[in-house]
């Protein structure tokens, strides 16, 4: 009799770890699916997204990453003060869609203009901005209407 309890409760662990282990996978699979939803965020909680401005500016370095681009200029006011600015992009793909040829159109050192939205708080030392539009070679390539 003890053989068959022994033996009935060896099969009832095997279950719950089972049980356990298809639960635990489960509950990682979600919280890994709703990570990249999770991190992304609404251009309106970082810009101000009412207010457009149009700057020029030197390119100085432009990071075609996902899932946003980077582009840093340097923009001269003014009374001749360069302030640094960098801009949140579209991604490499979604610039590729509007036709836009990073790699041959655009161009570290030359001066391009951009119609952005500011953002609500600017980080130490440089301005950030929502990049709405972009000229370059006298097209204008329109990003995101707002």
């Amino acid at each position: 009799m003890r053989i068959d309890t022994a033996a009935a409760d060896l099969v009832s662990l095997h279950t719950m770890n089972r049980r356990l282990l298809l639960a635990s996978a489960a509950v990682a699979a979600t919280v890994l699916a709703a990570a990249p939803a999770r991190a992304h965020h609404s251009a309106n909680a970082e810009f101000d997204t009412q207010k457009v401005v149009v700057i020029t500016g030197v390119l100085t370095k432009l990071e075609s990453v996902s899932p946003h681009s980077w582009w840093y200029l340097d923009v001269k006011g003014p009374d001749g003060k360069v302030t640094p600015w960098k801009l949140e992009s579209n991604s490499p793909q979604g610039l590729i869609r509007l036709g836009v040829k990073v790699k041959s159109d655009v161009k570290v050192g030359e001066t391009y203009t951009f119609r952005i939205s500011p953002a609500w708080k600017d980080p130490d030392g440089a301005k950030l901005g929502w990049m709405r539009a972009f000229t370059i070679n006298g097209k204008e390539y329109v990003l995101t209407e707002l």
